[in-house]
């Protein structure tokens, strides 16, 4: 039952849609600072390798965000978390691959052979993780609303195209 009890309006605020719009352009330049930051890193401290990275990570966003757009997807501000998120993956997967690689090359290895050990060794470490997180992903889809699926579908391409890039773009660039 209703108990009569009025109610007593100490503020009222209208939000217009500016401020989504306010919230993805600041999401958006964020990621593009990052992202700058990120490239300078690997260069700086990968080198060569670095720009092989960056080239990939180049075309793991391009292809990200062409599959977005094939899906008729909308970029929201989870969208993009989702977008920065992959990227991230991205780059620890190129990490792992190169600090492989360094590795095989103390142990003694030639530099040819040091970077096929270091694609092989570093692929179940990959493989683990994007899985893992695709699971999660997946879950987040299927329980979510809007929003989250947002996330969790951007998250999902993002890794998947890692898969590729990481294992099929990327050791190309070594040849």
């Amino acid at each position: 039952g209703a108990l009569p009890a009025g109610i007593e309006y100490l503020e009222e605020r209208t939000v217009g849609p500016s401020l989504g719009a306010d919230s993805i352009k600041a999401g958006v330049t964020a990621s593009i600072g990052g992202l700058v930051l990120v490239i300078v890193f690997m260069l700086f401290y990968y080198r060569g390798s670095g720009v092989n990275a960056v080239v990939a990570l180049a075309l793991n966003m391009i292809l990200t965000i062409a599959a977005l757009i094939v899906l008729g997807s909308t970029l929201t501000l989870p969208g993009i978390a989702g977008l920065i998120l992959g990227i991230g993956m991205a780059v620890d997967s190129n990490v792992l691959i190169f600090e492989r690689i360094r590795e095989e090359i103390r142990l003694g290895f030639s530099v040819p052979e040091s970077i096929s050990l270091g694609f092989d060794r570093a692929f179940v470490t990959i493989i683990d993780t994007h899985i893992t997180t695709i699971i999660s992903s997946v879950i987040l889809y299927v329980t979510g609303s809007g929003p989250i699926k947002g996330f969790s579908v951007t998250l999902i391409l993002g890794l998947l195209i890692n898969l590729f890039t990481a294992f099929f773009v990327l050791p190309s660039m070594f040849t």
